[in-house]
């Protein structure tokens, strides 16, 4: 759109777009701190766009960064867990307590994510593209995907292997 604006010489009103576009984004987003920035965007306004639909989240996920995993691998984990959570969410009645919780850290070679979210269900769910998505994903780098559902709660662990290359063990004695 702004680049239409721009190219038919409209500039106030591609500025104006953009105004717009980070007050709505400002509104839908929610404070995030990763320790990788195109992570915490992408984090802030998934759950920024939940709890605008009166979802209650929490973030507590550090990544290494710099790091040998692609941001877009882990946006890819990030964005399917979190838009199937939201859609789960979405659906529960009002009696239910409705809850996204982002958490993950590494330990050793291993980045172990958790998204878990409220659910309504007797252990059944649709596996769909966006499960085949985050397992293709943990394959890649030799983790694994699995999930746990368990009264009211569905648990996404996501592992994932970093491997630690350190440029003292590559050097050579002369």
């Amino acid at each position: 759109m702004v680049k239409k604006l721009l190219q038919g010489g409209k500039l106030e009103e591609a500025v104006s777009y953009i105004e717009d576009m980070d007050d709505m984004a400002e509104k839908m987003s929610f404070p995030c701190s990763t320790n990788n920035p195109v992570v915490d965007i992408l984090v802030g306004n998934k759950l920024g766009i939940a709890k605008s639909m009166g979802i209650d989240v929490d973030c507590s996920l550090l990544l290494p960064y710099p790091c040998s995993l692609r941001d877009i691998d882990i946006c890819i984990v990030l964005s399917n867990a979190l838009d199937n959570a939201i859609r789960a969410v979405k659906s529960l009645g009002t009696a239910t307590e409705k809850y996204i919780c982002v958490s993950g850290r590494l330990q050793g070679d291993f980045l172990m994510m958790e998204i878990e979210n409220s659910f309504r269900g007797n252990g059944a769910f649709k596996k769909g593209t966006g499960l085949s998505n985050i397992n293709a994903v943990a394959e890649k780098y030799g983790g694994a995907m699995s999930i746990k559902t368990q009264e009211n709660v569905f648990v996404l662990h996501v592992l994932l292997i970093i491997p630690q290359h350190s440029e003292s063990s590559t050097q050579q004695m002369d």
